[in-house]
């Protein structure tokens, strides 16, 4: 078997060496991105019967039900908010600005119109905050 061949060097006839690996890096989906895919997943899972209530899905997804109460608090968004949050970019490197708490006080607001105006708000805020990031 070649070794070196799967980014490996054989070392003596016991020990090998990774020097890294020849795959293309999946560019990291922001952790969002997948909560808004599991909300989504959940209340499909609601309407099925798959699961009864949030608590028979707290307890299938290994959280609290307060946590899964906040995961589920994602479908409360606007649909193009959603889709939004299904189609980030690849998240760069470091702590993103778009993380899931800093999202929840939207859910809260009942009137899309106001969500809207509340996400294009921390959308400008993300853009001054990655102007920032890159100067310094």
């Amino acid at each position: 078997m070649d070794l070196k061949a799967r980014g490996r060097k054989v070392i003596s006839s016991v020990t090998e060496v990774d020097l890294g690996d020849d795959r293309p890096v999946r560019p990291k989906l922001h952790r969002v991105t997948k909560l808004m895919a599991l909300a989504i997943r959940f209340q499909e899972m609601l309407r099925t019967g798959e699961a009864h209530d949030l608590t028979d899905l707290a307890r299938m997804g290994k959280v609290s039900q307060p946590r899964m109460s906040q995961i589920m608090g994602l479908n409360l968004l606007a649909p193009d908010i959603q889709r939004e949050l299904l189609d980030l970019p690849p998240q760069g490197r470091g702590k993103p600005f778009l993380h899931e708490k800093r999202i929840r006080p939207i859910t809260a607001i009942l009137d899309w119109a106001e969500q809207r105006r509340a996400w294009a708000e921390m959308l400008t805020q993300q853009a001054e905050f990655e102007s920032a990031t890159e100067a310094s």
